[in-house]
């Protein structure tokens, strides 16, 4: 479902980099696009890394990137794309999960999001709208906008958290390693212990434990979940398609 935003015409043809750490997931895509005369698929990625890099290299218009490749630090993700490409329009794809943070990912960047029940044909019609300056969420995400902005939808705890309070409670939820967050976000340690108290206190936890209990609990994390950007690629850093 488009949404207002600053339109224009859209590439004569539009070029894409598939950001998903499956193989089979980005070769069906690659299919799905090599249907449509107005689209090509310039590059591959398979880890936070191979986003940056890819984006820098091939400066796509859309980056197609699913929802637990970024994990923990998907917003993250998304401003790096931003930086490295500021044209560049991030439609975010979700086909395994549900949609606990939908809302921060569009108010944080990103053009576009579809949650899994998308067919083929919305995939499309988000790709051509968020390339044209329009703004798309699927159908089912739209029924839940109109929900929460009616007062229909109870929010979190997290809803409370600045942006950077939340990473961490993503960061920590995944299993990432305190040294590691601070590494990650370009900040000192003593600055992440004062993020971590102040999750804390938000949403009246006591320890690292049950951080990492709440972030799976609201679906923020999956119980197995392992730091995106350090799984191997599959994508044997190739820069075009």
């Amino acid at each position: 479902m488009p949404t207002a935003g600053p339109l224009h015409p859209a590439p004569a043809t539009i070029t894409l980099l598939l950001a998903d750490d499956r193989l089979v997931v980005r070769e069906g895509l690659k299919r799905i696009v090599a249907e449509c005369p107005d689209m090509s698929v310039v590059g591959e990625a398979a880890t936070w890394d191979e986003v940056v890099e890819q984006t820098r290299a091939t400066r796509p218009d859309v980056v197609l990137v699913d929802f637990f490749l970024g994990g923990a630090t998907l917003l993250g993700l998304i401003r790096a794309v931003k930086r490295r490409h500021g044209r560049c329009r991030v439609l975010v794809l979700n086909v395994r999960g549900e949609d606990p943070e939908a809302f921060r990912i569009l108010g944080t960047g990103a053009a576009g999001y579809l949650s899994k029940d998308h067919s083929r044909h919305q995939l499309i019609d988000a790709i051509r709208q968020v390339a044209r300056g329009a703004s798309y969420v699927s159908p089912s995400l739209a029924s839940m906008l109109i929900t929460g902005l009616g007062g229909g939808r109870t929010r979190p705890g997290h809803d409370a958290l600045s942006h950077r309070e939340y990473q961490v409670l993503c960061m920590f939820g995944s299993g990432v390693a305190f040294k590691q967050i601070a590494a990650e976000l370009g900040v000192s340690p003593k600055t992440v212990s004062t993020y971590r108290s102040r999750i804390l206190d938000k949403l009246k936890l006591k320890s690292n434990a049950s951080i990492i209990r709440y972030a799976i609990e609201h679906h923020l994390v999956t119980s197995s979940a392992t730091p995106a950007r350090r799984r191997k690629s599959t994508t044997g850093h190739s820069a075009g398609v």
